[in-house]
């Protein structure tokens, strides 16, 4: 899959959007593509994440670490473990190609590269982030309420 088309899904992935195009082409340079045949594991829940992993083609089942979820497929655009691009976490559940998967591995190595070299897209980024926090926060606060009528 070429650099343009690469760039092309990942101007559709909302954590993304922040970055203009050179910084996008950047990213998409430094990514590595794989590709996956069903039933390919990709990684485990558990096993600490040093890049973020973008569904370009195919579907990726991700199996939480707790038996109390359910499983979900990744599709195409979709970004997985997000937050990695910018601090270490923790894989949250495994992930394996449930049919023939393209991906795009996105180093957070070169992520922070590009913002502190794009500084206004690490400010957009830092006000994304604050703003899904925020929205967290509430959604909880609504639970909390919920629970205790």
């Amino acid at each position: 899959m070429s650099l343009a088309r690469h760039m092309a899904v990942m101007r559709n992935a909302p954590f993304l959007k922040v970055l203009n195009e050179d910084a996008l082409k950047l990213l998409a340079f430094g990514s590595e593509p794989v590709t996956l045949k069903p039933r390919q594991a990709l990684f485990e829940a558990g096993e600490q994440a040093d890049s973020a992993i973008l569904v370009l083609g195919g579907q990726l089942r991700l199996t939480p670490a707790s038996e109390s979820l359910s499983p979900r497929v990744a599709g195409v655009g979709q970004l997985i473990d997000e937050l990695a691009l910018i601090v270490p976490i923790t894989r949250g559940s495994s992930a394996a190609a449930q049919t023939t998967c393209e991906l795009l591995v996105l180093p957070r190595s070169q992520m922070l590269r590009i913002l502190e070299e794009y500084p206004d897209a690490a400010r957009r980024l830092q006000a994304m982030i604050a703003s899904r926090a925020a929205t967290f926060m509430g959604e909880i606060g609504n639970l909390s309420d919920k629970l205790q009528r």
